[in-house]
């Protein structure tokens, strides 16, 4: 049976609980000082970098709509098919600065000469559509990659059909209405990965535009004839927003998206595929009965030279390029694997340059030297194209 503990022997044992309990409060205490004052720290941290992040938001904001109207909307006029198109017959002397250049031809098209519906003898006639990369802006007419070929080879007769903001939605309803018109042997479809983005939307800047879609295995034209633009509209940029990234992380974090998509960007950019592959096909098959040879161009963006770069749609574009036959030239590619970031970023125009909203990041002189370089060296060695070229 055991003893029962002497009074001397239980407040001995109290006392040494009382100090151990003191020294486990201390310890507690001073845990949750530091800790607290951690999670104090870090809700700062947070304050500051939210308000910083409303600041440039606001910031974004205000420069969006104090920055003077898009550099389009000074050549361009609304149309009932396409949203809007070059005004004819334009000659802007000062566009992108002094002596840089803007000018259209009669037929819309950024050229300093009208065109002849055959080609002429000795010529070979290259149609290039796209958006402001292959419209060339910032640089004058002479300079602008599609211009540049014919440097690079005086039979070439190239004709401009790049305008800006286009999807390739635009490019393919363009060409079909007008483009078709005039005799050519090579149509290169340039594009970026925006104007995968741009299809997706029935506006691009507050002006309307056409949307294609499927039905019953066929393309169809939507939201024609467009709505004539309201101009009053400039929409800002909220991604610096980092409760927008946040909420984007959360949403993934949840299970709500895969590989950094949502269900619904998922299955938007699905369907634009479905699209794409319609419209390449229909593009290919215009372009054989015309006796031409399309070819699609890939042209590089600034900030996709950094990291992986768009893999989705570059493995959707090689994809179709090797199912449907339709050469491809990857000039971002080269871009990526061959120019060092330092040399790169001097092949486009620097933020600030320009007194228009959105046009950094676009090709510079030397940068529509080098994609001219690139595809006419991709021409020559195309097998088709270079057989065409000897005769």
């Amino acid at each position: 049976m055991a003893q029962p503990l002497q009074l001397t022997e239980i407040v001995k044992h109290s006392g040494s609980m009382s100090i151990g309990k003191s020294k486990t409060s201390k310890m507690t205490r001073y845990f949750l000082l530091v800790t607290g004052n951690i999670v104090i720290f870090g809700l700062i941290l947070v304050v500051v970098e939210g308000i910083a992040s409303y600041m440039l938001a606001v910031r974004d904001i205000m420069t969006t709509y104090a920055a003077p109207e898009s550099a389009e909307r000074r050549h361009t006029k609304y149309d009932p098919d396409l949203g809007w198109v070059n005004e004819p017959s334009v000659q802007i002397v000062d566009m992108y600065g002094s002596g840089v250049y803007l000018r259209t031809n009669s037929q819309g098209f950024r050229n300093n000469h009208e065109f002849d519906t055959a080609v002429p003898n000795g010529k070979y006639r290259i149609i290039c559509s796209g958006d402001s990369f292959t419209l060339g802006y910032g640089v004058d007419n002479d300079h602008t990659w599609c211009q540049l070929l014919t440097s690079l080879d005086p039979r070439f007769e190239t004709v401009n059909m790049g305008q800006g903001g286009y999807g390739i939605d635009q490019m393919y309803l363009w060409y079909k209405r007008d483009g078709t018109k005039f005799e050519h042997q090579v149509h290169l479809l340039a594009f970026i990965t925006a104007d995968f983005d741009r299809m997706q939307s029935d506006t691009f800047g507050g002006y309307g535009k056409p949307v294609i879609d499927i039905e019953n295995r066929t393309l169809v034209v939507k939201n024609v004839p467009v709505p004539r633009p309201a101009y009053a509209y400039k929409g800002p940029n909220l991604s610096p927003l980092r409760t927008v990234e946040l909420s984007r992380r959360v949403y993934r974090k949840l299970g709500f998206a895969r590989d950094n998509r949502s269900p619904i960007e998922k299955k938007r950019n699905e369907r634009t595929q479905e699209v794409l592959t319609k419209i390449f096909e229909d593009l290919k098959r215009l372009n054989e009965e015309r006796s031409s040879k399309l070819v699609l161009v890939y042209l590089p963006n600034q900030h996709e030279l950094i990291g992986k770069g768009p893999q989705e749609w570059i493995q959707f574009i090689d994809k179709q390029s090797r199912d449907l036959g339709i050469p491809l030239i990857n000039v971002l590619s080269t871009f990526r694997s061959s120019l060092p970031q330092r040399h790169a970023v001097k092949m486009f125009i620097p933020e600030g340059q320009l007194n228009y909203a959105a046009a950094a990041g676009h090709l510079n002189d030397q940068g529509n030297e080098l994609v001219a370089q690139i595809i006419y060296q991709e021409l020559k060695n195309n097998p088709a194209i270079s057989a065409m070229l000897q005769e």
